[in-house]
């Protein structure tokens, strides 16, 4: 008679420990190992790909929104973005309205009836004439509504915007400020 060797994995005196490392390995090879391909993959996605598509999208479309709508003077030295409240202190500026009326305090926006409130004061301190800075008030508000599709936008005066036109329509008066070109960084806004 021919002796048949045995296999040791269905030997019945197989040590335990074995079996307990094959369950864990089938478990891990199974379960775990498809589980945590998915969360690296998706870190991958989310955490990487995602971003730096959307960030080529918004450079090549919109690249002004994308840099941070900064206003800058002979393209190099950012003066303030268009998105925040600058605080001006002369008078010879519209102001922000005051932190306490806006839950932010950077909010770049005044109403159209503050801004009107302020051009006679602007006027008084720089000698323009208050017709002409109520233009400026009022193309600003017209430009915002064509900006923001008409219909959605209420209207509103970005102080930053105004002031910078003065100081561009004016540079005599506004000399100490003017120290070149002012205009929006990284293409038409």
């Amino acid at each position: 008679m021919k002796r048949i060797k045995e296999n040791n994995d269905s030997h019945p005196g197989r040590n335990h420990r074995g079996l307990y490392e094959d369950s864990i390995r089938n478990l891990f090879r199974k379960n775990l190992s498809p589980s945590i391909r998915v969360v690296i993959l998706m870190m991958l996605i989310a955490g990487i790909a995602y971003p730096l598509i959307l960030t080529g999208i918004g450079q090549t479309i919109l690249p002004f929104k994308s840099n941070g709508s900064v206003i800058t003077i002979d393209g190099k030295n950012g003066v303030g973005s268009v998105l925040i409240g600058q605080e001006f202190t002369s008078p010879e500026f519209l102001h922000i309205r005051p932190a306490a009326q806006t839950a932010s305090g950077v909010d770049p926006h005044i109403t159209p009836e503050d801004a009107f409130a302020q051009a006679a004061n602007v006027s008084k301190a720089t000698g323009i004439p208050i017709n002409t800075i109520r233009t400026l008030i009022e193309l600003n508000i017209e430009r915002n509504r064509i900006e923001n599709l008409i219909v959605f936008a209420p209207h509103y005066v970005n102080v930053l915007e105004v002031n910078m036109e003065l100081v561009r329509q004016y540079p005599d008066v506004y000399a100490e400020y003017a120290t070149g070109n002012i205009s929006k960084q990284g293409g038409n806004a």
